[in-house]
């Protein structure tokens, strides 16, 4: 088919010839098998196209029917997520009911007083146990507040708040988070209502951590951490294991040193006599 055209009307037809200057003959197009194929009778028409002609209700139409398309998939989109969230937070509150109910059912009283004292502000200082161990102060201590450090601006941006974590066998784990809203890392914690208390917990720690240092192999202690602590006791032979420990890391460090001396000397360039 050599010269294709559309009529205003979306009709496909093929250019027969021209009647006159104002008027094409035509004949239409039509599908058979799959083939494209003029037949019918030639018919005048006054306009012709290249491409099928739109009005501006079918483009309007068509603009609409895309955009309906989009948003449906878009809000199709979000219900499900909105779903998704909403069975997932069903299911959390489940999870936190279950947890609750068989933590009061289970909890010791020991563990009841402490959240009754951690309620009602009675804490006064924090154990920390782990590498970092150390005692302070809730109320101004480092612990409890969010500062600001950058530049050394040295600002308190709010209080923090204690996490309480309750397990279905009556435990319950107290963290702190390293900032403020909750974000950032979080450290186990040990509230208490006087230094003294804490440094039972304290002393306890220590002593199970000595025992591990004392009795197995490539196990380390946090010596000057535990010394920063008032009133802590450090059993004797944690201090001479952990000195003589130094003191053959120095004499490694030096005889490490004294080789490469020699390699150096024994490399240097010889400098001629003059």
């Amino acid at each position: 088919m050599s010269d294709i055209k559309y009529t205003d009307d979306g009709k496909k037809v093929l250019v027969v010839g021209k009647l006159n200057a104002q008027q094409t003959i035509v004949q239409e197009i039509f599908v058979s098998a799959g083939q494209e194929i003029p037949s019918g009778e030639n018919f005048v028409v006054k306009s012709l196209h290249d491409a099928p002609a739109e009005s501006w209700k079918e483009k309007n139409l068509r603009e609409l029917e895309a955009r309906y398309e989009t948003s449906r998939k878009k809000w199709e989109s979000e219900i499900d997520q909105q779903g998704r969230r909403l069975s997932m937070i069903k299911e959390k509150a489940k999870l936190h009911a279950d947890a609750l109910f068989k933590f009061v059912d289970k909890a010791d009283s020991k563990s009841m007083q402490l959240l009754k004292k951690v309620m009602s502000g009675q804490i006064t200082h924090i154990f920390v146990s782990g590498y970092s161990p150390e005692i302070y102060e809730w109320e101004g201590g480092k612990g409890a507040y969010d500062v600001d450090n950058f530049h050394d601006r040295g600002r308190i941006e709010g209080i923090k708040l204690m996490s309480i974590y309750g397990y279905s066998d009556g435990d319950l784990e107290y963290r702190l988070h390293q900032y403020r809203d909750g974000s950032g890392g979080s450290e186990q914690i040990w509230p208490t209502c006087s230094y003294e208390e804490a440094l039972k917990l304290a002393q306890a720690e220590c002593d199970e951590q000595a025992s591990v240092y004392l009795n197995e192999k490539n196990r380390s202690f946090s010596l000057d951490k535990w010394q920063k602590i008032e009133g802590i006791v450090i059993p004797a032979g944690v201090i001479e294991k952990y000195e003589a420990l130094a003191d053959a890391q120095r004499l490694q460090r030096i005889e490490n040193l004294k080789k490469e001396l020699a390699g150096l000397e024994a490399n240097a360039p010889k400098k001629s006599k003059p």
